[in-house]
Order: C-alpha cells, then structure tokens, then sequence
C-alpha cells in the first residue's frame, strides 16, 4: 500500500517557492559581490590607463590657453577636452573650482527603456559611474582642475549582469525541469508497462516510485494486473477442471447406460428364466438408475460450485417445511443403520432462502456422513432457530479406510458456495471428530 505524502502538484509548488529562494539569493550574491568584479578587472584587464591620458592632456594642454577669449585657444581646448573614448567624461574648472568647459562620454547618450531589465542592470552598473579622478593642470596663460571621470567598467558589468541573470534564471528553472523531465519519463516507462499488459505481459511487475498520484496509480494498474493475471489462471483451471468433468462424465455415464440398456433389452424381450431372475434384473435397472442420479447430482454441483453468475432463487418457506425435509433424511440415515444424537431447537416462523438449495445442501451433508462416519459411533445432528440465525451441525468420527472413499469433494464445496451465496458463515473443524457448523440468516 502506497503512503500518500505530497500530492504532485503540491510537490510542484513547493519546488518552484525553493527555486525562487535560491534564485533570489544567487541573484544577491552576485549583486554583492560587484564591487569585487570590479577589482578584478581593474587589476586583470586594466580597461583604462590613468597616467597615459593625463601625460598626453597635460602635453597638448600647455599649448592651450584657457583665460583668453581667442577663438582659436577655445577650439583648440574644445577638441582637447573631446579627445577621449567613449566611455569618459573629461571636465574642466578654472582655480576657483568654477565650471568652464567639459565632454562627456557618448555612452551616455544611448537610448534606454525604463523596462524591469533595465532597472536591474542599472543596479549593477552605479558602481561604474564612481570611478573619477582630479588633477591640475598646467595651461598656457595659467592653471586649471580637470576631473576625469572613467565609465570603462561598463563594458564588462552588462556580461556580470547577464551571467547573474542566467545563473538566477537557471536555478529557478532548471530543478523544475528536472523534475517534470523525470516525472514523464516515469509516465513513459508506465505507459509502455500498460502496453505490455495490454498485450498479455502479466508477469511484469509496474514501476513504483516515490509516493505521488503517480505511484498510487501504478501501485493500482499492479494490483490490476495480478487480479488480471488470477483472474486467466482460473479461467484456464476452470477450463481445464470443465473438460476432465466432461471427460469424466462421458465415461462413468457410459458404463451404467450400457447396462441399463442390456438389462431393459433382458426384461423387453422377456428373456428370464423365472421371477427371481427378472427382480434381479429389474433391481439392476433401479441401481443404474440410481448412480445416473448421482452423475446427474454431480454435474449440477459442479456447476454451483464453478459458475460465477449462479443466482439465488429466494421463497419464503415456513420453518416447519425445512424442518421436516430435515427429518426425512435423518430417518434415512437411521434405516442406513446410524445411530443419531438429536439437538433440536426451533419454532415456527417464515423463513427467506432458496428452498432447493437448502435440500441440496442437506442431502450433501448427510451424503457425507453415509460416505466417511462410523456407523458404531453417534453422530449428533442439530437444528436450531434463534432470532433471526438458523444453526445446522452435524458431527461424527470418521471411518478408518475413509482414503479408500471415491471422493473429489464437490458436495462440500457446493455446500459451502450455497452458504456463501445466502450470505452465511460454514466453520469445519477437523480434529478427532469431524464437525461441521452452518449459520444462515433467515430475513
């Protein structure tokens, strides 16, 4: 039996609300450790060299005068100060820390979209922006401050960024893949089990994992298969215990007909020497007679015994009536030379079964005690009626040579399938004395 803990959409939800965890601290993680990356390509890369810009500015720069209103002197200044790459902001500010001219990176001016992705890379990128330095310098008519602002880091934040991206972004899905992927498999490997059974594997046991709606429907489809598999086993016995019955049958029903036949052709043809021999005869009739009966018997058993869909034909009968049909087969039984010890308790009252199942039962349990109990030793017999339970009990000690007894035990399973069918309850006890109890509810 599957223990059922986490449904499968459960087990979804949870892993999702994991992931989602560890993908926000992935995220963290990388978000924190910027400023490290940045280190590191500063010191690996080394995206922008200082002291090389300020050498070259500082050299054009005494050429260049900043306080005078010569056109030529602010052109010149204005293409110093653009001389730089893209991602730098070069300014410039007289002695007196006043702003006089300045050029700024072009990446500046790319286009941007206030899109979710971008506010997250932005997070990144501040840091890129606080790497400035301040130096003076030496113009021609005197000297001024230049700040430079150096933006180089953000040609390797926007690679970190995606990196952290895709780490997050993977973490969050990738366990859920995973687990889907696994999960269908499993249904494939269920679905080829299925086929299989479909066609005739019932001996293949189906693939149980984990503890889902998943395992419980694979523990079911197994539970399945083996009643399927009982189920054709006992159909093959049933098949096979129907062919020796009418083996059987054909050829016990063959020797007493033939018999019969030669003994009726005796009597028909009056070929008797006298009256003794003729009562012979006719007494041989009524003995063929009467083990053609029993075939007969034997055969309508069987079928009670094997025939699934055997139904109830229920009637009500007095308790009386079923009574005195008991009665007659304990007088049999008498006249058989038994001696019986009689428990009987009953009143009258109507009674619901089916009255021809109850004498075949009857006429069986007292079939066995004329094939297998002492005729020296009592047998106790009891009929009782109390509330709504009818109590049948037949106890003897069984012969000695009881293994030379033809007996396939039809009559006790048929006694037992006619209990079973009015919802009764059978207990037989083997030990010493051989004892049989029947309860049978009346309403």
């Amino acid at each position: 039996m599957i223990k059922r803990n986490l449904s499968l959409s459960m087990k979804i939800i949870l892993l999702l609300l994991s992931s989602a965890v560890l993908a926000i601290l992935s995220y963290g993680f990388f978000r924190v450790n910027v400023t490290d990356f940045y280190t590191y390509i500063e010191n690996s890369e080394k995206p922008f060299d200082e002291k090389k810009f300020m050498k070259d500015f500082k050299k054009e720069a005494k050429n260049i005068s900043i306080y005078t209103k010569d056109k030529e002197d602010k052109k010149a200044l204005k293409k110093l100060l653009k001389k730089h790459d893209d991602y730098m902001n070069v300014t410039l500010y007289d002695d007196h820390e006043l702003y006089m001219d300045g050029s700024f990176g072009k990446i500046l001016d790319e286009p941007v979209g206030f899109t979710p992705l971008y506010i997250l890379k932005n997070d990144f990128e501040q840091y890129a922006y606080s790497n400035f330095f301040v130096q003076s310098v030496n113009f021609k008519d005197g000297e001024g401050i230049v700040y430079v602002s150096s933006m180089h880091l953000l040609k390797y934040v926007k690679y970190y960024f995606y990196v952290a991206l895709f780490v997050s972004l993977l973490i969050f899905f990738l366990p859920t893949f995973i687990f889907i992927r696994r999960k269908v498999k499993y249904i494939n490997v269920l679905k080829q089990e299925v086929l299989n059974m479909s066609q005739g594997d019932l001996n293949h046991e189906m693939t149980i994992q984990s503890n889902d709606e998943l395992a419980i429907l694979a523990s079911e489809m197994d539970r399945l298969r083996i009643e399927l598999n009982q189920n054709i086993e006992n159909e093959a016995k049933i098949k096979e215990a129907h062919h020796e019955l009418i083996t059987s049958l054909s050829h016990d029903l063959r020797t007493p007909l033939t018999t019969l036949r030669g003994y009726l052709d005796i009597l028909s043809l009056h070929c008797y020497k006298n009256e003794q021999q003729m009562d012979h005869y006719l007494k041989g009739c009524i003995e063929k007679t009467e083990q053609i009966k029993d075939l007969s018997n034997k055969t309508f058993e069987y079928s009670l015994v094997y025939e699934q869909d055997f139904s109830l034909q229920l009637e009500k009968i007095s308790s009386q009536e079923l009574f005195d049909y008991f009665q007659d087969n304990l007088e049999y039984l008498e006249l058989e030379g038994f001696h019986l010890q009689r428990d009987i308790n009953f009143h009258e009252k109507e009674l619901l079964l089916d009255f021809s199942m109850m004498k075949r039962m009857i006429n069986n349990l007292c079939s066995n005690i004329i094939k297998y109990a002492k005729k020296d030793k009592a047998v106790l017999v009891g009929f009782s009626l109390k509330q709504d339970q009818l109590k049948i009990v037949f106890q003897n000690e069984k012969k000695q040579d009881i293994q030379h007894v033809e007996s396939n035990k039809i009559g006790l399973k048929s006694v037992q399938r006619i209990v079973q069918m009015h919802h009764g309850e059978i207990f037989i006890q083997d030990q010493g004395f051989y004892t049989v109890i029947i309860v049978l509810p009346t309403t």
